[in-house]
């Protein structure tokens, strides 16, 4: 069972008695008490519950609501070709700075985000290999020669333009890919990286384990904003390449944390910065 169905039914429960204790729950969804802790933890964040000492109780504003209507993930998140029209010349520029990091004889890994949509338009035709699972990224490389690309397939999505699931998955374990370059859809005040939906951000955490190096392409809109799923803490990835940091103690958090920050807004780059 997947989390958000686990989390609906529990919450269907406290919908019928107003309360409910943890062992019930264990029984009921014959899962772990740290699997239901999770899951209560979640529920709490989203306003739905209070959790009580070996249990929960419903708050009395959600009292009668159904949490399909309240937290489905990704339910209103915008469709590619809606993306592709925010923040633009961010993108641009982020992806514009990434090809410095993109040498001949590269293996190496997109996401499905426009983010990497910009940079597979930027790619030159060189010798490369590219896997992706965006169909709108094998498209645009498809006339470029010399770039052999891979397209991974699975259930494909046409709002997002992509594919995913286990299909998805399962060829990241075949590849050596030297460098992976991804988005996400925010990173919260906890320092993890998430999604809006718990199946993206599993395909990037196998992206993540599967690449040497991790290139994080994110515009500075997406900075300490919530969202559903965990993909990893900011600590996992290599280097973070933005328009801007305007946070200061965020990006002392990230330079502490041995993230290499790529500022486009800033003329000079981190000097311990010297191999891609």
């Amino acid at each position: 069972m997947m989390p958000i169905e686990r989390q609906r039914q529990i919450f269907e429960e406290l919908n019928k008695n107003g309360r409910i204790l943890v062992f019930e729950l264990v029984e009921l969804l014959q899962v772990s008490q740290e699997t239901i802790r999770r899951d209560l933890a979640t529920l709490e964040k989203k306003g739905l519950l209070y959790r009580t000492h070996g249990g929960a109780v419903i708050t009395r504003k959600n009292q009668g609501n159904s949490i399909s209507n309240k937290t489905a993930p990704d339910e209103h998140a915008l469709s590619f070709n809606q993306r592709i029209n925010e923040n633009i010349q961010q993108k641009m520029q982020i992806a514009k700075r990434a090809l410095d990091f993109v040498s001949p004889g590269d293996c190496i890994l997109l996401d499905s985000s426009t983010t990497c949509w910009f940079l597979s338009r930027q790619l030159p035709d060189i010798e490369l290999t590219v896997l992706t699972n965006s169909l709108r990224a094998v498209q645009t490389l498809a006339p470029k020669s010399n770039i052999r690309t891979i397209c991974l397939g699975g259930e494909y999505s046409i709002r997002y333009e992509d594919f995913n699931g286990l299909v998805t998955e399962k060829p990241l374990k075949d590849f050596l890919i030297n460098k992976v370059f991804f988005s996400c859809r925010s990173l919260d005040n906890d320092g993890y990286l998430r999604e809006g939906h718990e199946n993206n951000a599993h395909l990037k955490q196998q992206m993540l384990l599967a690449s040497e190096r991790k290139y994080l392409l994110m515009d500075s809109s997406k900075f300490l904003h919530p969202s559903f799923a965990r993909i990893c803490h900011y600590r996992d990835v290599d280097f973070l390449i933005t328009d801007s940091i305007k946070d200061k103690e965020l990006k002392q958090e990230l330079a502490w944390n041995g993230v290499n920050i790529i500022d486009c807004s800033q003329r000079s780059q981190p000097t311990q910065i010297i191999n891609s």
